[in-house]
């Protein structure tokens, strides 16, 4: 049986309108798509033309009449007939394909074919003056948004290359204005290698540098940190060169001087081939990276179709290790000298640093040193720790509990519970000689001395008052004696009860209602061994005026008074501990301040 084959049509206006709503973030990128035209085209005749490319003749010029009409032209190759035919009019097609491989040659930046469609969301026609280089022809094309063309030899004479003529669509002047070209041209096109020229109301200038900063022969710091000023608005505490062989890249990574969180996301400048990619990290700029804003010219790495960001491959990932690299070498560099910059950074920027010290054993033991963990004797550097040669640490909960009591006795303990501690804290016994130790049930015990039998005979009756009073929130009630008299009481949860305490909230959260069952296994499994415990301290002057009240003959109004005094005791232990208050804690405090307040006035 014959078939039947038949073309794919394509509605242009169909296109137009995924292009403006879906492919490209907005009608900006029609500068991009004509820069970028313009340099491939200017590549292409240097390819041919060894003596155009020896004189650097290479040049861009956008001439503008505002609100009516912009006329784009390059110097570069142009179009003969049938190029014209094939790459104008063929939605896909691509002059940067080799003709008998059809494989993107890489010296281009552009690569689809569909860049010049982006023009139509600011014109209503496209008019295309070209004349080739190869042959010397002269033609005119004229596109239209429904998909009809014309073309024609051009009897105006034109230099060799292009002219792209547009006029302005109804409702976008914005997009016809001096102030407006110069605002996209320095944001897609700030790093071309070619002279890009405005020229308007009859004055010329120029809208790029003639060479980078960091390019120099010899580089002039302050020249780089002025560029990085003047492209960012913000004053830099410093900068670092950035390159890589993968990808072709380079750069500056420009140093922050405010710190920023670690789940910060910069802007940067990300260039391919000179021209502007995207503002987004993306898979090229590490995470952890977030004290830097980077301008990147990567050679050598392949965009997505939209050209607003990078397609993830090997060489993409190796440029990424590249760029590390260059920043981790950057730090340690700096922490090898005595430059006020290297305070300042660490100020800055020392949760950043100790991400990359987490995954790299040489960047922390040159780092260690100089970061800072939160403990009972204050903020003291990873140096002081491994001078005292041993430390105890718990999570930020158990530290909350346990820090009066440790620095009353004047032991070491610090908060594990800050973002990367842990790992740093616990690292040290890998790398030095450093007892580093979790906090225990032995260390509690040795903080928490047990009172004589005697003692114990007088507290019975406050103990029994005591569990009565807290019966509803789950809680024993024991009496010890520790340091500092002049804490009245302890609260602790064993592990279970925490692991317990983050179930229940996770079971009165309805986005995990899925896991109900499973969180309702894990509930029984630890509910049983789940404990809290109120220690009151025997050597506090209030808790020994209420053992020897209740070690009486109390009346009825001083026993309610006594369990007034413990309800406010457990509560005001909570908000000290930085415990959740879970029970209505908040209105039993309130209840029984007013109750005394009562038994007073």
């Amino acid at each position: 049986m014959e078939e039947n084959q038949y073309r794919f049509q394509v509605n242009l206006g169909g296109m137009i309108e995924i292009l403006s709503d879906h492919l490209y973030s907005s009608p900006d990128v029609f500068i991009r798509e004509l820069l970028q035209n313009g340099v491939d085209a200017i590549t292409g005749r240097e390819m041919t033309d060894s003596k155009y490319k020896d004189n650097k003749e290479g040049t861009i010029t956008i001439s503008l009449e505002e609100g009516k009409s912009i006329v784009f032209t390059d110097n570069g190759v142009g179009l003969t007939e049938s190029e014209i035919h094939r790459f104008l009019s063929i939605i896909g097609e691509s002059s940067k394909r080799d003709i008998e491989t059809g494989r993107i040659l890489n010296e281009y930046i552009g690569r689809f074919g569909i860049g010049l469609l982006s023009c139509f969301m600011v014109t209503d026609s496209i008019t295309v003056k070209t004349r080739s280089s190869a042959d010397g022809s002269k033609h005119i094309w004229v596109g239209n948004p429904d998909g009809t063309y014309t073309i024609n030899e051009l009897e105006e004479d034109i230099p060799v290359g292009t002219q792209m003529h547009l006029k302005c669509k109804e409702g976008l002047e914005q997009y016809y204005s001096a102030d407006k070209i110069r605002k996209l041209v320095n944001y897609y096109g700030l790093i071309l290698p070619y002279p890009v020229i405005l020229i308007c109301g009859g004055e010329t200038e120029r809208l790029n540098p003639e060479v980078l900063p960091w390019e120099k022969p010899v580089t002039n710091f302050a020249e780089i940190l002025q560029f990085g000023r003047e492209l960012f608005g913000t004053e830099f505490l410093d900068f670092v060169l950035i390159h890589s062989e993968a990808g072709s890249i380079s750069g500056v990574a420009y140093i922050l001087p405010y710190p920023v969180s670690a789940t910060t996301k910069q802007k940067h400048r990300i260039y391919l081939k000179n021209m502007l990619l995207t503002e987004e990290p993306g898979e090229l700029i590490p995470d952890w990276a977030v004290f830097t804003k980077c301008i990147i010219n990567a050679r050598d790495l392949r965009p997505t179709a939209s050209r607003e960001s990078l397609y993830e491959d090997d060489n993409l990932k190796e440029a990424r290790e590249n760029i590390s690299k260059c920043l981790i070498e950057y730090v340690k560099a700096l922490s090898k000298t005595d430059n006020p910059t290297f305070k300042t950074f660490m100020y800055l920027h020392q949760l950043a640093v100790k991400a990359i010290a987490c995954e790299d054993d040489d960047l922390y033991k040159d780092f260690i040193d100089y970061f800072t963990f939160h403990t009972t004797a204050g903020e003291i550097t990873g140096k002081m720790i491994k001078d005292e040669g041993q430390v105890l640490y718990c999570s930020h909960e158990k530290y909350m509990q346990l820090a009066q009591i440790f620095t009353a006795q004047q032991k070491l303990l610090a908060d594990a519970g800050y973002i990367y501690d842990y790992t740093l804290l616990i690292s040290m016994a890998d790398f030095f000689d450093v007892s580093v130790m979790p906090v225990v049930g032995d260390e509690i015990d040795d903080i928490l001395c047990d009172i004589t039998p005697n003692e114990d005979e007088q507290c019975r009756a406050l103990i029994k008052a005591a569990k009565d009073t807290l019966a509803d929130y789950e809680c024993r009630v024991s009496v010890k004696r520790f340091e500092p008299a002049e804490v009245p009481c302890f609260y602790s949860l064993n592990e279970a009860k925490q692991i317990l305490n983050q179930i229940i909230d996770l079971e009165n959260d309805e986005g995990v209602a899925l896991f109900d069952d499973m969180l309702s296994e894990f509930h029984e499994e630890f509910e049983e061994e789940a404990a809290s415990t109120l220690y009151l301290n025997y050597d506090n002057p209030v808790i020994r005026r209420l053992i020897r009240l209740m070690n009486g003959s109390p009346s009825p109004e001083e026993v309610k008074r006594a369990r007034r005094i413990i309800c406010v005791l457990y509560v005001q232990t909570l908000l000290i501990g930085n415990f959740p208050l879970r029970n209505n804690e908040l209105a039993l405090l309130n209840e029984n301040l007013l109750g005394l307040a009562g038994d007073i006035l």
